[in-house]
């Protein structure tokens, strides 16, 4: 099967590009231009696409820092929280910026955490949102066990 043949991962076609992954570090920086429908009535980010941008990308990162912390498990995990707070108002045509991060120490866990901020291209001081996402390793017999 090519990639061409794989179905579209929900959410990834919405503009976020990935520019920077340290997996060793647990960080991931992505770009995006916000687009009028990626803005609320009120005027802020649409929260299911922060929201879906944040699961999407923190837990390839989850996933990947614990392999590169534990390489001989499979970290097989399901979200059990995410939360999601819109702050600033923003524009259509705005550039942002969003950097993904995980503490080094959550990798181990048996409930691994990351956080997602959308921060302002230009002047990361101006916060359009914030994501935590928390995770829970699932054991699956067979499958959780050594490589």
């Amino acid at each position: 099967m090519t990639t061409s043949m794989l179905p579209e991962m929900y959410g990834s076609s919405v503009g976020a590009h990935v520019v920077n992954t340290d997996i060793e570090n647990g960080t991931m920086r992505l770009k995006m231009r916000v687009e009028a429908e990626h803005i609320t009535t009120s005027g802020v980010l649409d929260e299911g696409l922060v929201a879906t941008i944040a699961d999407n990308h923190t837990t390839f990162l989850l996933m990947s820092h614990s392999l590169s912390v534990q390489p001989d498990q499979m970290p097989i995990s399901v979200s059990i929280c995410l939360t999601v707070h819109t702050m600033a108002r923003i524009a259509p045509g705005t550039d942002i910026e969003i950097v993904c991060s995980t503490p080094l120490a959550t990798s181990t866990l048996k409930q691994p955490q990351a956080a997602a901020v959308f921060v302002d291209a230009h002047d990361n001081r101006i916060v359009y949102a914030k994501v935590t996402h928390s995770k829970q390793f699932k054991e699956v017999p067979g499958y959780n066990s050594k490589l």
